[in-house]
């Protein structure tokens, strides 16, 4: 399969500007939603929920920014649109979504 590596390079340093803009902006958004800040047991409650989320939310953007690094280093190397697991190639259409898989549609599947 012959890829874009120029294209895919590109999609992924601006995903990679976009994610760490979020986590720049979810910084400054955490100090608002303190529980200890809140009033009454159901705003306690709501501000607790809503930092959990903020939390699982910066959570999956670090592993993704992880994930762009590695697909970086990927095109790098010269390994950029295999799959890790079975080596084949990883279909243009999926790479457009997630720039950033390691894996093919079928070993995905299974993982």
């Amino acid at each position: 399969m012959a890829i874009d590596l120029q294209h895919f390079r590109l999609l992924l340093l601006e995903l990679r500007t976009a994610i760490q803009a979020e986590l720049g902006e979810e910084g400054t958004a955490d100090s608002s939603i303190v529980p200890d800040n809140a009033i009454g047991r159901l705003t306690r409650m709501e501000a607790i929920q809503a930092q959990s989320i903020s939390n699982a939310g910066r959570g999956r953007n670090e592993k993704r920014l992880v994930a762009i690094e590695r697909a970086l280093k990927a095109i790098e190397d010269g390994t950029y649109g295999s799959c890790v697991k079975c080596g084949n190639d990883i279909p243009q259409g999926r790479l457009e979504i997630r720039p950033e898989s390691r894996l093919c549609v079928p070993c995905a599947a299974r993982a």
